[in-house]
């Protein structure tokens, strides 16, 4: 059944045949994909990147989470960024071979459909969204908890989660005026990140190694003694660890906007993967300056007052500029919502359009003169508020719902691509997009095995249990309108992506497509 006539579709849609060359532009490459363009491509190279690098947000987790892996393990957590860095990389290089074969928003929703079936997309999808939503509340939080301090001497719970609420109302209304404005936005909170975190590199290094006098120095990086002095175990390694698992998420929100992005075959593999190798590099170095420039042992600097980076800048440099670096731990954050509130407002755009929602018709319309998914937008700000009034403000359990669902989603994606790639269904590439070639499966296998070691982590420790049933009930509400109704409407062509595109596979596989 075709649901898109506005949409040319040709006679024999091949999903395994290199769509890009035969294209003359963007809009008959989507065309060829089953749908027509509705979204506004503005998206060039550097914003994509930059999208991606404030999906990641280095200074959120850093300056929202920076007590955890003392508390867990001691310095010597930090280097546990070396293990978890390429680790991440196995899954950036799969999703990048994937966006230069489907360019298309809803990303995983999509690829997952394509490469095994709507009803296994419909679940990597949903859980995708989900990721998003607790990602744009857990940030809105982050807002709340670091600088409500900074505006109140003792903030209450209801000034943090006004300062979250109000901060995520004004995001709404940067991305309801259109993408090109919330680029524009996101590129200067971008810019201000990298500039200001390569600044506060290099006067913490300085400072390091010639100017502060009283630091606990590189050898905090092999101390082995959490805050509260208890010995360390395997549980607790791997518990610390889940800050730069934490901080190394989002990057793959480049994909979801490939609808909106020039060339998004060519651009938006290289955007992802220069955002995690940027996030990586950066954010080990400045956590590890930090902490080798703390001006006491972390048991008494972290029991401390307000923010412990915040603290630390000001302890060590000067009142002004922590005065900077709140400044830029504030567009940092502020870039970090936009960035999110943009990629989960179009998975429900993709998730609309193609009927795989309630109140379909709605969340799919785009705004005439944006070029947005106004209604789209409107929903996420209201379920993101709702969470964050839910979870009380507090950004820890909002950030481990956050870590579990994009695991399971990066799980999912990976699995949809082992099987097709058994299968020869994964779609071959044009010339000069990025591809693993031969390297795919072995990636695929480390990657899936990390993905399910990260599960395990956010799942098994006691203190993990309560965020691991707030997914399943977050899981098992999709599963509930899959089984009630949207099964048979995917099953009878009512819903899912339009049904020659996910049927029609090649018995063999491209060059690129291996």
């Amino acid at each position: 059944m075709d649901r898109f006539p506005a949409a040319p579709e040709p006679p024999h849609l091949d999903a395994t045949a290199p769509t890009g060359p035969l294209a003359d532009t963007d809009s008959d490459d989507l065309s060829t994909l089953g749908y027509e363009q509705k979204l506004r491509r503005s998206i060039g190279g550097f914003t994509s990147f930059a999208l991606a690098f404030s999906m990641v947000s280095i200074n959120t987790g850093i300056v929202t989470l920076f007590n955890d892996p003392f508390d867990r393990a001691g310095g010597v957590a930090i280097l546990l960024w070396l293990v978890v860095i390429p680790m991440v990389f196995t899954v950036v290089l799969v999703y990048a071979h994937l966006a230069g074969r489907i360019p298309l928003t809803g990303y995983a929703y999509q690829w997952s459909s394509r490469l095994v079936g709507p009803h296994f997309g419909w679940f990597t999808g949903w859980i995708a969204l989900v990721s998003f939503i607790a990602g744009t509340a857990a940030t809105a939080a982050a807002v709340g908890s670091v600088f409500a301090p900074e505006i109140w001497d003792d903030p209450s719970r209801g000034q943090v989660q006004a300062l979250s609420i109000g901060v995520t109302l004004v995001v709404c209304l940067l991305n309801v005026f259109g993408v090109r404005i919330a680029g524009i936005v996101n590129n200067v909170g971008a810019s201000i990140e990298l500039v200001g975190t390569v600044l506060l590199a290099l006067v913490l290094a300085v400072g390091a190694f010639f100017a502060f006098r009283h630091t606990q120095g590189p050898a905090i990086l092999t101390d082995t003694t959490p805050v509260d002095g208890s010995p360390i175990t395997l549980t607790s390694v791997a518990l610390a660890a889940l800050l730069p698992v934490y901080v190394l998420l989002g990057w793959e929100g480049a994909a979801d906007l490939a609808e909106e992005t020039t060339d998004p075959r060519r651009t938006t593999p290289p955007a992802m993967i220069r955002a995690v190798a940027v996030s990586g590099a950066m954010g080990l170095i400045v956590f590890a300056l930090l902490a080798i420039d703390l001006p006491a042992v972390p048991a008494t600097f972290l029991s401390g007052p307000g923010n412990p980076v915040l603290h630390l800048v000001g302890a060590q440099v000067g009142e002004v500029a922590r005065a900077v670096m709140t400044v830029v731990a504030f567009a940092s954050l502020f870039a970090c919502l936009i960035a999110n509130m943009a990629v989960a407002t179009r998975m429900v755009f993709a998730l609309g359009r193609d009927k795989m929602l309630p109140g379909s018709t709605a969340l799919a319309s785009v705004g005439r003169r944006t070029g947005a998914p106004v209604t789209a937008i409107l929903v996420i700000t209201a379920l993101a508020i709702a969470l964050n009034l839910l979870n009380a403000g507090l950004v820890e359990k909002i950030f481990a719902m956050v870590g579990l669902t994009y695991y399971l989603t990066y799980a999912l994606t990976l699995t949809a691509t082992a099987v097709a790639h058994r299968k020869g269904r994964i779609p071959s590439a044009p010339e000069g997009v990025f591809s693993l070639g031969r390297w795919l499966w072995p990636t695929l296998v480390v990657g899936l095995v990390w993905c399910a070691t990260v599960i395990v982590v956010l799942t098994v420790p006691d203190e993990n249990n309560q965020t691991a049933l707030t997914v399943v009930v977050g899981v098992g509400l999709g599963f509930v309108w899959w089984l009630l109704g949207l099964r048979r409407r995917i099953n009878t062509g009512q819903a899912g992506p339009p049904a020659a595109a996910v049927s029609s596979t090649s018995d063999r596989h491209g060059a690129s497509g291996v």
